[in-house]
């Protein structure tokens, strides 16, 4: 998971009729998360960047016949101008999902080792956090602290318990939700908002494919292969 959201973010009070398909439990690793986020990019990223290259060489070719189609005292400067912006945007266009892998790459040391417990249903996919590292490190600091300086209203020992993240549910009927399925992963898409890998080594074998059969049916074209 790429990164945790507010309970029932997605949750409008309708009434639930879902039924559990599956539920397990893994730990988050880095070759996972960017294996998840390759298959984002290239399923939903590089169509929108191949339409932008489209447009960028039609200004390109508007431009080129615009110099080699002018008489020899008009002035082709501006057309020479846009050449170079055309150019420029272009590299900018391709270059840009590279950036944003790396920077996720050299972000996401922090979520190593978190374990998440997900239940999905036909209905809805509910994530939650079982245990974070870095929380449980905070946690561990500030018991420390407060013990040391005798905070504790009550005289005794500082509370060491982590306050984890509450759960994340994503509600499947949402038109925003897609799922991309690889050999080895659940990709879920929320369009213009977040993006959730889940490992399909959290589940059973038969879990898998009542997750594909059921989910595939429900979703329609909004669950798709890799």
């Amino acid at each position: 998971m790429l990164s945790v959201l507010d309970d029932d973010i997605y949750d409008d009070g309708r009434r639930s009729f879902e039924e559990l398909l599956a539920k397990g439990e893994y730990k988050s690793c880095k070759e996972d998360i960017l294996k998840g986020f390759k298959i984002f990019q290239k399923k939903y990223v590089y169509k929108s960047v191949f339409i932008q290259m489209l447009i960028v060489v039609l200004g390109l070719v508007s431009q080129i016949l615009t110099i080699a189609t002018a008489g020899e005292n008009e002035d082709v400067s501006f057309s020479y101008m846009l050449i170079v912006m055309c150019v420029i945007l272009g590299g900018y266009f391709l270059i840009r999902p590279k950036n944003t892998f790396r920077k996720l790459e050299n972000s996401i040391g922090e979520l190593e080792g978190t374990v998440y417990e997900t239940e999905i249903y036909t209905d809805k996919i509910k994530i939650s956090t079982l245990y974070d590292p870095y929380i449980s490190e905070e946690a561990k600091k500030e018991a420390e602290l407060a013990e040391s300086e005798k905070q504790n209203e009550d005289g005794k020992e500082a509370d060491d318990e982590e306050e984890l993240p509450p759960a994340t549910i994503i509600h499947l009927d949402n038109a925003a939700v897609e799922i991309v399925e690889s050999s080895e992963l659940f990709v879920v898409y929320i369009k213009k908002f977040n993006v959730f890998v889940i490992p399909k080594s959290a589940f059973k074998p038969y879990e898998v494919m009542e997750i594909k059969n059921r989910l595939s049916n429900i979703m329609g074209v909004r669950y798709k292969d890799e």
